[in-house]
C-alpha cells in the first residue's frame, strides 16, 4: 500500500478562511489518503498590507513563513496571506510539490498547479476549477458529531446565520429590525429559532440577540460564549436563513439539503448576484422577505467534492 500523501493547509488562521482550505483537504482525503497539517501564517501588520507579489519578493524562502524539515506533497492555501508562502514553496520545491489556491488570487493562475475559484469571480484557465460559492467542511458525519452540543427542541426549528458589514453590504439598523421581526414572527408561531452571529456582526446587533435570547420564548442565540453550536444548528434546523453578505454560510447551508432563504442586507449585491442566481437555480434559495417560506427539496450541494475530484485528477496527471 502506498504511503499517505502529506498535505499542508495554509491560512492566516481566520475560521472562515481556514475552513475553505481545510474542507477541501478533508474532501480530498476521502478520495486519497492524506496526512493533513495546518500551517498558520503570522505576518506583521505592515508586511501583511503589502501586495502578495511584494511579500514573495521580500521573502522567497518557505522558512520565512513557517518552520519545516521537509516539503509536503501538496499545499492548499486560502486567503491573501497564503499566496506568498505557496509561491515560495513552489519556487524551492518545484516539481516535488502540488500547490492549490482557493479563491481568486488576483494574479495569473498559472503560478499555482490548481486554483479553486467561485464562479462569480469569473476566473478562467486550464488549471482553474469554478464552483458555486466556496469550499466548506459540511458533511453528514460532521453535523452528526456536533448534534449533542444542544438539545433538539420539540416541533419545528429554524436557524438564522447572521453575518455583518462587508465591503459592499451593510447590516443597518433598518435591516436588523427586519431580521428581528421575522425571527419574532416565527417564534410567535411556535417555531424554535436558533441564532448565531459572526465576527463581523455589529456589537449592537449582538447585544440585541443576547437580550432576545434571555427574554423571548422559542429563541436560542449564540453570541460567542462557549463552544460554537453552528454545526448543531445546521443539523437540527428544518429551515435555514442566511444573511446575503456571506458566501461561506450560504453554501454551507445549501450543503445540508435543507430549505435555505436569503436575509436581505443593505447595498448592491454586485457580482454576488450571480451567486444568488446560481443558488436559486441549483438549491432553490429564495429571498426570505419575498417568499412564502414553503419548503422545496433539492439534492445537497457538494461543490467541495467536485473540486476535490478536480485536484485529485490534476495531481495524478502531474505525478
Amino acid at each position: 500500500m502506498a504511503a499517505p500523501l502529506t498535505c499542508w493547509v495554509i491560512s492566516d488562521g481566520r475560521r472562515g478562511i481556514e475552513n475553505q482550505a481545510l474542507g477541501l483537504a478533508e474532501a480530498l482525503s476521502d478520495r486519497q489518503t492524506l496526512n493533513i497539517t495546518q500551517q498558520i501564517v503570522t505576518n506583521g501588520k505592515l508586511f501583511g498590507l503589502l501586495p502578495p507579489w511584494t511579500q514573495f519578493r521580500l521573502r522567497k524562502s518557505p522558512d520565512r513563513y513557517f518552520k519545516h524539515e521537509s516539503a509536503p506533497d501538496m499545499a492548499i492555501g486560502c486567503g491573501r496571506a497564503a499566496i506568498a508562502p505557496l509561491l515560495a514553496l513552489k519556487r524551492q520545491h518545484k516539481d516535488n510539490i502540488f500547490t492549490v489556491y482557493v479563491q481568486s488570487p488576483r494574479m495569473n493562475p498559472y503560478y499555482f498547479d490548481a486554483v479553486i475559484a467561485p464562479e462569480h469571480d469569473r476566473l478562467t484557465g486550464p488549471n482553474v476549477f469554478n464552483m458555486i460559492g466556496s469550499p466548506n467542511r459540511i458533511t453528514e458525519q460532521a453535523l452528526e458529531a456536533d448534534k449533542d452540543l444542544i438539545a433538539k427542541p420539540k416541533g419545528e426549528t429554524a436557524a438564522f446565520l447572521i453575518g455583518g458589514t462587508s465591503k459592499s453590504r451593510a447590516l443597518t439598523p433598518d435591516i436588523h429590525k427586519q431580521h428581528l421581526e421575522l425571527i419574532k414572527a416565527l417564534a410567535g408561531d411556535g417555531i424554535h429559532v436558533f441564532v448565531t452571529t459572526s465576527r463581523r456582526t455589529p456589537s449592537d446587533v449582538v447585544a440585541d440577540y443576547k437580550k432576545l435570547n434571555g427574554e423571548a420564548d422559542f429563541v436560542t442565540a449564540y453570541t460567542g460564549d462557549g463552544p460554537n453550536p453552528y454545526f448543531a444548528y445546521l443539523r437540527h434546523a428544518d429551515r435555514i436563513f442566511v444573511t446575503e453578505d456571506s458566501t461561506n454560510m450560504l453554501t454551507e447551508a445549501c450543503a445540508t439539503g435543507k430549505p435555505v432563504f436569503r436575509l436581505p442586507m443593505a447595498g448592491s449585491p454586485g457580482k454576488f448576484q450571480q451567486l444568488y442566481d446560481a443558488l436559486e437555480k441549483r438549491c432553490r434559495v429564495r429571498p426570505a422577505l419575498e417568499s412564502d417560506l414553503t419548503s422545496q427539496s433539492y439534492a445537497p450541494l457538494d461543490e467541495t467534492g467536485r473540486a476535490a475530484d478536480f485536484i485529485r485528477d490534476k495531481f495524478h496527471k502531474m505525478v
